[in-house]
């Protein structure tokens, strides 16, 4: 129980940050944390204005096209933490 509650903790430290990004509120965001298919997917929402943030093992993933899918603009949020 405490290291999901640690696990929890970091992820809004990491990628969360202070406030939501797209109402500002400064409330903490609701986690959820699922176990899939061998790897852990994280989803932070804001309890205010339900902004989602979806947080995967982006390794196991990764296709050549990633890099078309980041430049691509359809309101999506696509960030990669220790894969280069």
């Amino acid at each position: 129980m405490a290291q999901t509650q640690f696990q929890k903790e970091k992820l809004i430290q990491e990628v969360w940050g202070e406030c939501c990004l797209e109402c500002d509120c400064s409330t903490v965001p609701n986690v959820h944390i699922y176990n899939l298919k061998k790897e852990d997917v994280a989803v932070l929402t804001c309890p205010s204005c339900d902004f989602t943030i979806v947080v995967v093992e982006i390794e196991k993933l990764y296709k050549a096209d990633l890099k078309d899918e980041i430049n691509k603009n359809n309101n999506q949020i696509v960030a990669t933490y220790n894969t280069l």
